[in-house]
């Protein structure tokens, strides 16, 4: 099929999502809670208003994403702002063979990859319902498509970098990726906004057979920003997965994951960190899904509360009939600082199948006093001494997590605490 064809099918199968995505959020209401998921979560307390569709035409145009030198220290970066292409900045040998595919500034396309690009659209549009997940998928403008082919080894990681700008508009920083088979890669996603930002935004990756696939979304929020991020991860057969979130700032952040384990011996870690204060709310909700049999899971996620913030996390392990000797755990950690801070844990589990092991637990404290003596009797200062054991905390957590993930996360999460005067 010609070329001039392919691109305008798939630009017409974009717009069809983005129209029906338009309508159902036009015609659902905001979650309530009545709902399980958003019980905890009342949007009605939040000003919405900033959640509109967009009224921006979709750019078509056919140039080329600008490519740049990269800093060394990932395979390639891609920085999208909002309402601009792509700036791109290549590094590692064979990153050039990553297809990566903006609907607001179309490329050229084989055919297997506009089937790759239409399907990564498709499955999200099916599997992500809600009315904020919807607006997310009413406009592609601020979206990225990575097509990572089969039998490929990047050791540094891809990072994409998403920025809103300070306009009242919607933001909808939408990623979906294809990794292939027998391919191991890392990803940064980075999620940046301004001060009293409205974003909504959709995470979608599918992991082929025996793929080998590290990945974390960081955000970092302006001061009164709403933000909602759905994101699904869906493996197949010998698939592992390492995947990290931390979560800070703003006014209301909530977050979904679900990992589909699709096919047998596939493996998914998720780990977690949440750092609220003030009067921040952070709700985040995992759910590891055992479709097939003889995969495991595991969800770490720790949380640092201070002031009159508050985190909530959900977590869920749900195993299918189908899915025997299935492992999987579940576990919560959180540190309250003070009193006027709050922490709710809800594990939860829902098994159809008797041939497993599943378990689920959570614990809620504060400082340790006696440490804080101990470490103050040494010559350590009080704060110090605090900062010492938040960090203890957290570490457990950090220690799993690749390099590249690590040193980022750890340096903005600590860097928001320490802005704090006080730790206790």
């Amino acid at each position: 099929m010609d070329n001039t064809i392919l691109k305008q099918n798939i630009q017409e199968k974009l717009i069809g999502i983005n129209k029906v995505s338009s309508d159902k959020f036009k015609k659902s209401n905001w979650p309530v809670p009545m709902e399980e998921e958003w019980r905890r979560t009342n949007l009605a307390k939040y000003d919405m208003s900033g959640f509109q569709l967009s009224q921006q035409t979709q750019n078509v145009s056919s140039s080329k994403s600008d490519i740049m030198d990269n800093d060394g220290n990932s395979s390639l970066i891609i920085n999208k702002t909002s309402n601009t292409k792509a700036v791109i900045k290549l590094n590692e040998s064979g990153s050039e063979n990553v297809i990566i595919f903006e609907p607001s500034n179309p490329i050229m396309l084989n055919d297997s990859d506009t089937v790759l690009v239409n399907n990564l659209a498709e499955d999200a549009a099916a599997h992500f319902d809600n009315k904020l997940s919807s607006l997310a998928l009413s406009s592609f403008k601020d979206s990225v498509f990575i097509i990572i082919p089969d039998n490929l080894e990047l050791v540094k990681p891809l990072v994409v970098e998403f920025e809103s700008d300070s306009g009242a508009e919607s933001y909808l920083p939408n990623l979906f990726i294809h990794v292939g088979i027998n391919t191991q890669v890392g990803f940064i996603q980075k999620i940046k906004s301004s001060d009293g930002s409205s974003v909504s935004g959709v995470l979608n990756v599918t992991c082929g057979d025996n793929s080998n696939v590290h990945t974390a979304t960081v955000t970092d929020i302006g001061s009164d920003s709403l933000i909602f991020i759905n994101r699904f991860f869906n493996l197949s057969k010998n698939a592992f997965l390492s995947d990290f979130q931390s979560a800070t700032g703003g006014k209301l952040i909530k977050t979904r994951t679900e990992v589909d384990l699709s096919g047998e011996k596939a493996d998914a870690r998720l780990y977690g960190v949440l750092f609220s204060t003030d009067h921040t709310q952070i709700d985040m909700r995992t759910v590891q899904h055992h479709k097939a049999k003889n995969c495991f899971s595991q969800a770490t996620i720790k949380s640092v509360v201070k002031d009159k913030g508050r985190t909530i996390y959900q977590g869920l392990i749900e195993v299918e009939e189908e899915a025997s000797l299935t492992d999987a755990y579940l576990t919560n950690h959180n540190l309250v600082l003070n009193n006027g801070a709050r922490a709710d844990s809800i594990p939860s589990l829902k098994i159809r199948n008797n041939d497993v092991k599943c378990s689920h637990g959570s614990t809620t404290s504060k400082i340790n006093e006696e440490q804080i003596l101990y470490l103050t009797s040494r010559g350590i200062a009080d704060e110090e001494a605090r900062q010492m054991i938040l960090e203890g905390f957290l570490s457990s957590v950090y220690d799993l997590l690749p390099v590249h993930v690590k040193s980022y996360s750890e340096l903005l999460i600590m860097d928001k605490i320490k802005q704090k005067e006080e730790i206790s």
